[in-house]
């Protein structure tokens, strides 16, 4: 078998791993990881769930985005829209957030919530 065969069988063999590794790169180039350290989004996102966020995605009312806040990462739902912001509320919480939060503090929509290992993170963390 030559060179050209050889390639073209192990791309064959292969080809399910490659489509993983392919939609891995893809999806980082796209997406971020967050960890949910408190109860402000329970029951929907208990403490422990890891969240896969798009942060190409446009804000919308009703949705669940992470947002830069000084040095942490707030996952909460956009309930509104105040002036020039966005106004943000854990699920868990009886009061909006007390800042709008701005287009360029938006991180990203979760569009992926990994709830069940929300038990295991929080034993080990």
């Amino acid at each position: 078998m030559g060179m050209i065969g050889s390639v073209k069988k192990l791309l064959r063999d292969n080809v399910l791993f490659l489509t993983a590794v392919a939609f891995l790169f893809l999806a980082d180039l796209r997406s971020d990881l967050y960890y949910i350290r408190t109860g402000s989004m329970e029951p929907e996102l208990p403490v422990g769930t890891v969240v896969v966020t798009d942060r190409y995605a446009d804000p919308e009312i009703g949705a669940v985005f992470a947002y830069q806040s000084g040095g942490n990462i707030i996952i909460h739902r956009i309930i509104g829209i105040d002036g020039g912001g966005y106004v943000t509320k854990g699920d868990a919480n009886p009061m909006p957030d007390a800042v709008s939060v701005t287009r360029g503090q938006i991180k990203g929509k979760v569009v992926l919530e990994l709830t069940f290992l929300a038990p295991l993170l929080r034993t080990l963390l």
